[in-house]
């Protein structure tokens, strides 16, 4: 009986924070995405855009003329 006492305990505890604190991370996560997802602001797709132009370029699509033109309304961000 004695060891039931101090056995019955056993792993349960640990568990069970084990699962609050993957709870919190979670959580956490998604608070971090969201937060991203809401005030990114126009960085990545500002980047994204210049990505694209790039590769644009690089396949032909583009004139060099252009391709100047396009970089720097894309740079200035975009004020037409």
């Amino acid at each position: 009986m004695g060891m039931m006492g101090w056995g019955g305990m056993g792993f349960g505890w640990f568990f069970g924070l084990l699962n609050m604190l993957l709870i919190l991370a979670l959580l956490a996560g998604l608070f971090y995405l969201g937060l991203r997802a809401w005030g990114g602001g126009g960085g990545p797709k500002k980047d994204e855009a210049l990505e694209a132009l790039r590769l644009r370029y690089a396949r032909g699509e583009l004139d060099e003329e252009t391709y100047r033109r396009l970089r720097k309304e894309l740079e200035k961000g975009g004020e037409a």
